[in-house]
């Protein structure tokens, strides 16, 4: 009888650890899921003025996120997010140069009240901004590096691929003492550097 009752044990023992293990495999925990914190976005930009190549920053105060995603992955939350980006909000801590930006630069674009556009990230760091200005749609290429919950991308491009030729050339003429280098020369450069920092939140 001792025998049979220490088996009876035995087997109930491991009958419950088997179901605990079972209960255990079953419980399975959400993946961390990243999403955009858009309160975080920051875009700045770099103009250039002079033959020496005198840099101009500023940045863009508001970015609207159309298509805020959840996913795994930090890149894999940005890769095809929407964005619209309004010329109002351009800052650069000058009156008098935002004043001229926004009507004598983006003003004179067709119909270019909004920077629109769609973010495309690869895993290798690499990507591209599928960017409307000037009612035409261009890729800019990107680099982009992730720490973290923060991905930084970098990038330029040149105004001549979006045909704003007539806007740069109207904020040449308004700027063109502004934009004298030591050598008297007024240049006002079509490259623009490009560069964001974006805060993802976990859920």
């Amino acid at each position: 009888m001792t025998i049979i009752k220490n088996l009876s044990i035995t087997l109930i023992a491991i009958l419950l650890s088997t179901a605990i293990i079972s209960c255990k495999k079953e419980i399975k925990k959400d993946p961390t899921q990243f999403t955009i914190e858009q309160k975080t976005i920051t875009v700045n930009w770099t103009g250039y003025k002079t033959t020496e190549k005198k840099a101009v920053k500023g940045e863009f105060k508001e970015v609207k996120i159309l298509n805020i995603k959840n996913d795994t992955t930090a890149v894999g939350a940005l890769n095809g997010t929407q964005f619209e980006i309004p010329i109002s909000s351009l800052f650069s801590d000058n009156d008098v140069r935002d004043t001229k930006l926004k009507k004598l630069f983006f003003g004179v674009m067709d119909a270019t009240l909004t920077l629109t556009g769609t973010l495309y990230l690869n895993d290798d760091g690499t990507g591209t901004i599928d960017l409307k200005m000037n009612g035409i749609q261009r890729k800019i290429p990107i680099n982009h590096v992730t720490s973290g919950q923060l991905i930084e991308l970098n990038g330029k491009l040149n105004l001549e691929d979006w045909n704003a030729q007539s806007a740069l050339e109207s904020l040449s003429k308004a700027c063109f003492d502004l934009h004298k280098g030591e050598d008297g020369i007024s240049k006002t450069w079509s490259e623009v550097g490009l560069n964001a920092a974006i805060y993802l939140k976990k859920k």
